[in-house]
């Protein structure tokens, strides 16, 4: 008599089919690009969930989607840690419970489904879509915020990549997801003929936004008033020679030379924290920066640490034609300022990384005047991780020429990280209809038109001058004139209202 194998425990499919979903995401987004991954992911996740028996595993599957999402989609943390020397093992266990955790919001969003939508009618196309973007927005704010690998960051190089210049990135996974939701009911477990033909209107969805996508190109929504040259710097300073103090003198004889080197450009971009000596104490060098840029009538903008009090901030300078100060209004938490302060510092050496003491801008900022050809233009100007708040960029860029983009991705190395920065960076562009000179430290650099084009950009790891011409623009897209931080209440009262209507259903 053969033995008989061990039968498969019944959910052990459906968790396989949330980890590969999940992974499936990272997949659609830059630098891979292959954007029908992102209908697939959704679809496995939306299918995965409706097949909860309960609650408890409709968590313990919408976790697995997560982990799969997080672990690969932000692996990138592993290098960061390694930056600071933190050792393999430590860089390991801190990622992998970092991605971890954050992958519980994708579990609260199955078990909330499971608990309190299933049962709705239209649960399946309306109810499990909502709460995607639902949480999409809460990720954009809990524990000050991780708006990272939004599933529409995947349409950027298609024809409905442009509608975010209407409805921003968060209306592009809004089509996503409910044609997800579509397809995925087009899947075996369907029973009736209404929703059999889901599926076909999903595909028709999907091509109406492409097609208008295509016929609302992001820049018919404002107007070219003049063009400049421009010039990004690239150092290539490694970030573990970044912040000592022999490297001082080689940062400011680098930059001193760009200066000379690039002296016909109308505005040079230098990247985040490029000088990491604070104004007061090279007064002489920011002077003389500001006399040659006037002589020449060029703006130059340099990032640099102020310091006001006894509060410190990331900030962006303007010399010659430029001029003025911006502060960075939304800090990364572990990288410029440290939650849990007293208990985190001298933990470990990632604690102690430099810039881990800064203060937010304490009220909003404005756009960077700038003098160019007899008339004060405006510059939207942006530090690294700001790129990734939609509602904090068009606040700045409507009433803006231009939009500069610094950063200083060095603390990624050659991960994913940079390829997905450059792509979120790409749809801000899109959806403002303004080009973006964007400089870092080391990689990737780049010139971005008002259709989230890259005109030229700089490889990695080398020293690098991205130059062109770029256009300066006036205008509003209806993402600029409607847009705001209130998007996110049409999906909560849809919820609610489906909530409702449930309930009175039931009774």
């Amino acid at each position: 008599m053969k033995p008989t194998r061990p039968a498969l425990h019944p959910l052990l499919p459906l968790v396989l089919v949330s980890l590969v979903s999940g992974t499936l995401l990272p997949l659609a987004l830059a630098p891979f690009g292959f954007w029908p991954a992102a209908w697939l992911s959704l679809i496995g996740y939306f299918w995965v969930t409706e097949r909860a028996g309960t609650g408890k595993q409709a968590f313990w599957l919408g976790w697995c989607y997560g982990a799969g999402l997080y672990g690969l989609g932000i692996s990138w943390v592993y290098g960061s840690m390694r930056t600071v020397a933190t050792p393999i093992p430590l860089s390991v266990l801190m990622t992998a419970a970092f991605c971890l955790a954050i992958a519980l919001l994708p579990g609260l969003q199955a078990w909330l489904y499971h608990r309190y939508f299933k049962r709705a009618r239209g649960s399946r196309w309306l109810a499990a879509p909502l709460l995607w973007l639902v949480f999409e927005w809460v990720r954009s704010w809990l524990f000050t915020g991780m708006p990272w690998l939004y599933a529409g960051y995947a349409l950027t190089d298609t024809p409905a990549g442009q509608l975010a210049a209407v409805v921003s990135v968060y209306g592009l996974s809004t089509v996503i997801a409910f044609s997800a939701a579509g397809l995925a009911m087009g899947l075996p477990g369907q029973a009736n003929q209404a929703q059999r033909r889901t599926p076909a209107l999903s595909a028709g969805a999907i091509l109406l936004a492409m097609g208008s996508g295509w016929l609302l190109p992001a820049d018919r929504w404002s107007d070219i008033s003049d063009s400049a040259s421009v010039v990004a710097i690239q150092s290539n300073v490694s970030q573990a020679q970044k912040w000592q103090s022999s490297q001082v003198r080689p940062t400011l004889e680098f930059y001193s030379e760009q200066a000379r080197r690039h002296d016909t450009a109308d505005l040079m971009i230098w990247p985040e924290a490029a000088l990491t000596v604070r104004p007061e104490r090279i007064p002489a060098y920011l002077e003389d920066l500001d006399r040659v840029g006037n002589e020449r009538q060029q703006g130059i903008i340099t990032g640099i640490v102020t310091r006001e009090d006894d509060r410190y901030f990331n900030a962006l300078l303007g010399f010659g034609t430029a001029d003025g100060e911006y502060r960075k209004q939304h800090l990364v938490p572990f990288g410029e300022y440290l939650p849990f302060e007293q208990q985190l510092r001298g933990l470990i050496n990632f604690f102690n990384i430099p810039m881990s003491t800064l203060t937010p801008a304490p009220e909003p900022q404005s756009p960077m005047p700038w003098m160019y050809r007899g008339e004060e233009r405006h510059l939207a100007p942006v530090i690294c991780y700001e790129a990734a708040y939609p509602g904090l960029t068009m606040a700045l860029a409507r009433d803006s020429d231009l939009m500069i983009m610094v950063s200083n991705d060095a603390w990624f190395g050659d991960s994913l990280a940079p390829h997905q920065h450059l792509q979120i960076t790409r749809m801000r562009a899109i959806e403002n209809s303004r080009a973006i000179v964007r400089s870092t430290q080391n990689g990737i650099s780049a010139l971005i038109d008002a259709n989230g084009e890259v005109q030229a950009r700089s490889q990695q790891f080398e020293v690098a001058a991205v130059s062109g011409s770029v256009n300066l623009r006036q205008g509003m897209t209806p993402y600029q004139r409607w847009g705001g931080p209130y998007w996110a209440l049409l999906p909560l009262l849809g919820l609610i209202a489906l909530g409702w209507a449930s309930r009175r259903h039931r009774g």
